[in-house]
């Protein structure tokens, strides 16, 4: 574990050996890219962020409604859970 730490290869992603993103910002980035291109997986943690005010993102609850309405639409199961559809 210490060798694979020192060596970088935790800070890299196991799929694609993308650098994992380094603070709240490189992160939400991400998260937005992945919901503009319509990922439901990516719209309902967005939902997640903003009913929790997670991140950086002010709490707004209509908000993460809306994005997990969204989400359900385009096929989370967790969305429809949360949303009792």
């Amino acid at each position: 574990i210490l060798e694979a730490r020192q060596r970088g290869i935790n800070d890299s992603c196991p799929f694609c050996g993308t650098t994992r993103p380094r603070g709240e910002a490189s992160l939400i980035a991400i998260i937005q890219k992945r919901v503009s291109k319509r990922d439901a997986a990516a719209v309902f943690f967005l939902g997640e962020l903003y009913y929790h005010g997670s991140l950086g993102v002010a709490k707004d609850v209509p908000r993460a409604i809306g994005l997990w309405t969204e989400a359900a639409e385009l096929g989370s199961l967790d969305a429809h859970c949360l949303l009792g559809i």
